[in-house]
């Protein structure tokens, strides 16, 4: 075998030689690869601690966007009740007003007569001392045929709720020839509602077409519903109540 190696040129101290320095660069190879496998190993680890703080993190902001969407339909469901125990009290305010519509208005005019008249017609006699306030509602117009509705407030409940039930009962074609006029306008007498109930009444009277409902009414500015004759009734107070038919 000496001789094998010599015939190729190579000693066997060369061979050796040629081993150790094999050797000692795989050494060197694996003390490298050991330490980029530590350093890796460490970055990992650097990592996984950095991924898992931010993951608390994120529960914890996760948990807080929980706490505020409860603290915000609380909050919602709070306002809510506000706003209708607000309306509530402004409607009762109106609780005895009545709106005229239809009665054509003058440059010259008495307003509280036009109320008298109103009443003559419907057989309920209105004194001065019934009515606590009446006025055209809103600013006057240019438009003649836009007549302004009237708001008559009665010191008494008891005396709108007697002149709407002769409404109701008296004449149904209600108009201005009652009134001792040339001309026949409808005449309507309603409740006074508050501009949101005004609203929600609007929209209930849309629900009534669409869900088949038979009737719809007022009382004492609260709106009211009923499927058909015997059906219970239900009272609309809020956009919610709308919203559950």
């Amino acid at each position: 075998m000496r001789l094998e190696y010599a015939a190729e040129g190579l000693t066997l101290e060369t061979i050796m030689n040629t081993l150790k320095e094999m050797r000692e660069e795989q050494k060197t190879n694996t003390a490298d690869f050991n330490r980029s496998y530590e350093m890796l190993y460490s970055k990992v680890e650097e990592n996984t601690v950095t991924l898992r703080d931010g993951m608390g993190k994120i529960e914890d902001y996760l948990r807080e966007i929980e706490q505020l969407k409860s603290e915000n339909v609380a909050l919602k469901k709070h306002v809510v009740v506000l706003e209708t125990r607000i309306e509530d009290l402004e409607n009762y305010s109106r609780r005895n007003c009545v709106e005229i519509q239809g009665i054509p208005e003058e440059k010259e005019e008495q307003v509280s007569e036009l109320v008298k008249k109103v009443g003559k017609a419907l057989d309920v006699n209105i004194t001065d001392s019934m009515i606590d306030a009446c006025h055209r509602i809103g600013k006057k117009t240019s438009e003649r045929n836009q007549a302004r509705g009237i708001v008559v407030k009665f010191v008494r409940r008891t005396d709108k709720e007697e002149l709407m039930k002769k409404r109701r009962e008296k004449k149904r074609d209600f108009s201005t020839r009652h009134l001792g006029l040339t001309m026949d306008i409808p005449v309507y007498l309603n409740e006074s509602l508050s501009p949101a109930r005004r609203r929600l009444l609007a929209q209930a009277r849309q629900l009534r077409k669409e869900r088949g409902y038979k009737y719809i009414w007022l009382r004492n500015g609260n709106i009211l519903l009923r499927k058909e004759e015997k059906a219970p009734v239900v009272e609309i107070r809020t956009q919610a109540d709308l919203n559950g038919l």
